[in-house]
């Protein structure tokens, strides 16, 4: 497992030389995604304390959960966008009935991301760690939408709106 981290840490080191962030330039969703994932796995095990053997279990799970919750993450932050721009515009019903459609389709894909990948780990963590499993997801979520939010408005900074 430990090649398995050190791996993915060359692997954002290499990203990062390879794909600089320059002010004013947004790094390649595909950076974002090696970045995420070797956050979450690195995190994931400090956090949850699992073992070794639990963590090569965990990691196909891990691995999907966090490619679908960063495709998922995109596609909710662009449904609450049309949907702010249709109300503030003032869009007509069907254009707002669409707006609504999509984001609650996206924040439903959410949720049963989650539950899914709780379904599925849940068995190999005890008690404890399913506790501080979800406190991670919580902290995690908060770092991709900032990453998210980032790439979209490199000049903005932190903004807590998109949510």
């Amino acid at each position: 497992m430990k090649k398995l981290v050190v791996a993915f840490v060359a692997l954002e080191l290499g990203a990062a030389l390879a794909f600089p962030q320059q002010k004013g330039l947004q790094r390649p969703a595909r950076v974002l995604k090696d970045e995420e994932l070797g956050f979450y796995i690195r995190k994931f095990q400090q956090q949850t304390e699992v073992s070794t053997e639990s963590s090569a279990k965990i990691l196909p799970f891990l691995q999907q959960f966090v490619q679908d919750r960063f495709e998922i993450s995109q596609r909710r932050t662009r449904a609450l966008n049309q949907l702010r721009r249709a109300v503030q515009g003032g869009g007509s019903e069907d254009e707002l009935k669409r707006a609504i459609r999509d984001f609650d389709a996206a924040d439903a894909d959410f949720q049963s991301n989650q539950e899914k990948f709780l379904s599925n780990v849940g068995p190999l963590l005890d008690p404890r760690q399913q506790a501080k499993l979800r406190i991670f997801q919580v902290m995690a979520d908060n770092r991709m939408r900032q990453l998210l939010t980032n790439v979209r408005n490199p000049n903005r900074g932190n903004n807590s709106d998109n949510q």
